[in-house]
């Protein structure tokens, strides 16, 4: 009883609780009425006036109300994420419906997400889970303090500038479940700095990461809360994995007609300006696109259907990378198109950053 209580005062619900005198004979509904009221403030009934033995019925009545509503009103609510602890890399599993998720508590990761049995997401052929690699090669890597090595392109070639790991510190730290604010199809991690990370970025800082299954996709929301006294300047990225059946066949479309095109694998960089909507693959490719983002990218599988990757908030740029010819990494079956914030953001003392990504299937 008091859990549902709790339920009803989290969800903002109003409610009447009638006394015993006018209970007896009447229906459950005739006992509790409620409704979504945000402005109106929860009346708190004791417990013990209404869960008594000498008022059992009225109890009956109301907990089976209160229960009914609960069910009516979201009754996801009343499931707690799934973690399983039983590895090195313990996991949260999320499900709605016929959907599903697993995010690893390490670097946060978004590992899978299955519509209807057909998994979206990518793991390369060289991720390990049994704690012989720092971060999980695959999914949704969340690359922050930085993009990369610290090259503002975020391209791989070394930097003397910083001392942060290649993509950053988020990815190899285990993040922490948020339990109060995680269910069934949603889970809340945060990650917070350490002695060890201010040696390496000197900065206070707390990351929230949120992954929720709802109807028909999944939604990501990362914030970035600068905790320290003074300014802190970053980069960071999704470094996202995307599984298709073969990717000679893909193509990828958005709002690339008329942006600058890096081809990030060259010395000095070469920079065009694209003129298609459309990318397709059949070359090593390692290539950003610059501020096409906040948008919406589709990859297009023939076998399995489009994929709409809608970017918002802080995102800037994409990244679109797959390492053609290799089969050691899984190119066959892979490509990565990164939301990502090369750009550096400079975000004030106590100040706030936060960027989305939605990932919406339409299988064939």
């Amino acid at each position: 009883g008091n859990k549902l209580l709790g339920i009803a005062q989290r969800e903002g619900w109003a409610m009447e609780v009638a006394g015993a005198h006018t209970v007896l004979g009447q229906s459950s509904a005739q006992v509790l009425r409620s409704a979504r009221a945000p402005r109106q403030r929860l009346r708190e009934v004791p417990t013990s006036r209404i869960f008594t033995t000498s008022k059992s019925c009225v109890a009956r009545a109301s907990f089976a109300a209160l229960a009914s509503l609960a069910t009516r009103r979201g009754a996801r609510s009343l499931r707690r994420a799934s973690l399983d602890a039983s590895g090195p890399m313990p996991s949260v599993r999320l499900t709605r419906g016929q959907d599903e998720a697993t995010v690893y508590l390490r670097g946060a990761c978004l590992a899978s997400y299955k519509t209807s049995g057909v998994e979206w997401l990518a793991l390369r052929p060289d991720a390990k889970f049994d704690g012989s690699k720092p971060n999980v090669s695959g999914g949704l890597p969340i690359c922050f303090p930085q993009f990369g090595p610290g090259d503002p392109l975020g391209r791989d070639v070394p930097s003397v500038a910083t001392k942060i790991p290649v993509h950053g510190l988020a990815r190899n730290m285990d993040w922490k479940l948020l339990e109060a604010e995680s269910t069934g199809d949603t889970c809340v991690l945060e990650l917070t700095d350490t002695e060890e990370t201010r040696q390496l970025w000197p900065h206070e800082f707390r990351c929230r990461w949120k992954v929720e299954l709802k109807e028909g996709e999944v939604a990501t929301t990362l914030t970035v809360e600068n905790c320290s006294a003074e300014e802190c300047s970053f980069t960071c990225g999704l470094h996202s994995y995307y599984h298709v059946s073969d990717i000679d066949a893909i193509s990828i479309r958005g709002d690339f007609a008329g942006s600058t095109k890096y081809e990030r694998k060259v010395d000095p960089p070469e920079a065009i300006t694209y003129d298609a909507a459309e990318i397709r693959i059949s070359e090593f490719t390692d290539d950003i696109y610059k501020n096409v983002l906040p948008g919406s990218v589709i990859l297009n599988d023939p076998v399995k259907g489009e994929l709409d990757i809608i970017s918002g908030g802080g995102w800037q740029s994409v990244v679109v990378w797959n390492p053609y010819g290799d089969e050691g990494l899984g190119y066959k079956n892979l490509v990565c198109i990164e939301s990502v914030a090369t750009d550096a953001v400079r975000l004030a003392a106590k100040a706030s950053w936060a960027a989305t990504m939605r990932i919406a299937p339409k299988a064939k």
